[in-house]
C-alpha cells in the first residue's frame, strides 16, 4: 500500500508574531516544520512527503529545513492564500498510484510514529479518519457583544488534530467539488463532510499540540526535550 503525506506549512503565522513565519522558528535544534518532516520521514509506513511552504520561500525553505537530509521528500511547493488552498496545491503532486493520503499541520512537530501508523491503518478500513481529543472544559457560545447565548454539551465533542487520513479518490474528489462549488472548510475532513461521507474519529494524543502562540512554542520545546531524553 502506497501512502503519501502532505505537510501543510504554507501559513504566514500572523497570530504568532515575529519576523518570520512561526514554522521556521527553531526548537531543540531544528525549525518546527523540519521536526514534522523528520517524524514522517522516520515512519516506515510513509512512502513520500509533499511539503507546502509560504509563497516566495521555496529556495530558502530548502536551506532552512535541510531537506536534502530527508529522502522521502519528493516535492516542495508554494502554498495559497488559506490553508485549504495550500493543501490543494500539495494534493496535485500526489502520485496517482497512491492509495492513502495524510494531511498534517506543519506546526504539529510532536506527532508520534504510533499515531501516524494508527491513522493509516484505520484509513484503510474507513476511508476517512481524524484523530481527536474529547473536550474536557465547558463550552459556551457568545453573541457579537460577548454575552453568553448558550452552553454547548460536551458529550461527543472533540478537538480535532492531524494527521488526517483519506483514501486518495475521496479527498481528491472532495477538493475538486470544493473548487467547483466554492466550498470552504477549516480542515480537510470538513470538505469530505460536505460530500456526505462518514469520517471516523480515533483517539488523538494530548502532546500532539498545534503551535499557535509563544506559550505553545515553549511547551513544545519542553515536550520535545523530554521525548529526546526518553
Amino acid at each position: 500500500m502506497k501512502v503519501e503525506v502532505i505537510i501543510a506549512g504554507g501559513g504566514k503565522g500572523e497570530r504568532f508574531g515575529g519576523n518570520q513565519p512561526k514554522q521556521f522558528c527553531n526548537i531543540v535544534g531544528k525549525p518546527i516544520l523540519e521536526w514534522s518532516v523528520y517524524k514522517f520521514n522516520s515512519s516506515p509506513f510513509i512512502n513520500g512527503i509533499i511539503l507546502v511552504v509560504p509563497g516566495g520561500m521555496l529556495d530558502s525553505s530548502r536551506e532552512k529545513l535541510h531537506l536534502s537530509r530527508y529522502e522521502k521528500v519528493k516535492a516542495i511547493t508554494q502554498g495559497g492564500k488559506e490553508r485549504m488552498d495550500s493543501v490543494y496545491e500539495g494534493l496535485k503532486l500526489v502520485d496517482k498510484d497512491t492509495q492513502i493520503v495524510l494531511v498534517h499541520d506543519g506546526v504539529r512537530p510532536l506527532v508520534s510514529l504510533s499515531l501516524i501508523q494508527k491513522v493509516i491503518e484505520k484509513t484503510e478500513i474507513y476511508g476517512a479518519v481524524v484523530p481527536g481529543i474529547p473536550v474536557k472544559e465547558t463550552i459556551k457560545r457568545t453573541n457579537s457583544e460577548n454575552f453568553v447565548t448558550e452552553t454547548i454539551p460536551r458529550d461527543n465533542v472533540y478537538l480535532i488534530q492531524t494527521p488526517q487520513g483519506f483514501k486518495l479518490d475521496l479527498i481528491a474528489g472532495a477538493y475538486r467539488e470544493a473548487e467547483r462549488r466554492g466550498w470552504r472548510a477549516s480542515d480537510d475532513a470538513g470538505l469530505v463532510e460536505k460530500l456526505g461521507k462518514s469520517i471516523q474519529i480515533i483517539p488523538g494524543e494530548e502532546k500532539n499540540i498545534k503551535i499557535t502562540t509563544s506559550f505553545d512554542l515553549k511547551l513544545a520545546e519542553l515536550l520535545l526535550n523530554m521525548e529526546i531524553k526518553i
